[in-house]
């Protein structure tokens, strides 16, 4: 699960990079890219939820129950 969300964000910052070069430059096409470039800040806020869940999950497991 790790790699499926590295490569998310990896894509994602590659989608939103392209899509914002294009339209600071007026190239065709740049208004279909906007829709490139909004899919990909969906998958690097994905990538970066999984990876802070995953850093939660792991603090919570190394902590101590509380005992009352």
């Amino acid at each position: 699960m790790k790699r499926i969300a590295f490569i998310a964000l990896i894509t994602g910052m590659l989608l939103a990079a392209v899509a914002y070069i294009s339209e600071m430059n007026n190239f065709p096409g740049a208004v279909e890219l906007r829709t490139a470039g909004f899919i990909g800040y969906i998958f690097i806020i994905s990538a970066i939820a999984y990876f802070s869940l995953h850093v939660l999950y792991e603090w919570s497991k190394d902590a101590e129950p509380r005992q009352l």
